[in-house]
């Protein structure tokens, strides 16, 4: 298969954890049981990875934190603070994990500062809910709904418009070639 092919191919299917072992995973699903290697009693950390997240999530939660101190919303309003930085975000994610998984493969910490670290402190369902209680706590259950809907949906509208223009860039910059072993 040329890696046209392979491009086309892709573009009909999710991006994949690049830290799943596909393979693996596909001979699981088939049935055939996978052999699975001795776990240590530890899980291993990488010290600059978790650095990197922290780093990452350290600039997402000040960010997020500027916004809703600097654009205040009242219990009876819509909460536009909490709803744009979780949009973004799930835009930022989803342009990460395909760039990540399609452009960068050999990249370690790109994801981890900006998917996980960034994104994951930027955005958080618990801000989703806290907003909608207390719409609803204040006597605005409609609008917490309306809140609730909105942001799942514009939130999946998101991520899909960060996948396709993610796979855009890709498609003129050429994905990445595999590194020899």
């Amino acid at each position: 298969m040329t890696s046209a092919d392979e491009s086309r191919r892709s573009h009909h299917e999710l991006p994949i954890d690049p830290d799943v072992d596909v393979a693996e995973d596909a001979r699981h699903h088939r049935g055939a049981q996978p052999e699975l290697a001795p776990r240590p009693p530890w899980p291993h950390f990488q010290a600059s990875v978790i650095a990197t997240v922290f780093a990452g999530g350290c600039l997402g939660g000040l960010v997020r934190y500027a916004v809703t101190k600097h654009w205040p919303t009242p219990n009876d309003h819509f909460p536009w603070p909490t709803f744009t930085v979780n949009i973004a975000g799930a835009f930022v994610l989803a342009v990460i994990v395909v760039i990540v998984s399609d452009f960068l493969r050999d990249s370690t910490y790109t994801r981890p500062l900006i998917g996980t670290g960034f994104c994951g402190a930027l955005t958080t369902f618990s801000s989703v809910v806290v907003e909608a209680d207390q719409r609803i706590a204040h006597g605005h259950a409609g609008l917490a709904t309306t809140y609730l809907a909105t942001s799942i949906v514009v939130g999946l509208l998101a991520a899909w418009l960060g996948v396709v223009l993610a796979r855009a860039f890709v498609d003129i910059r050429g994905p990445a070639q595999e590194s020899a072993a």
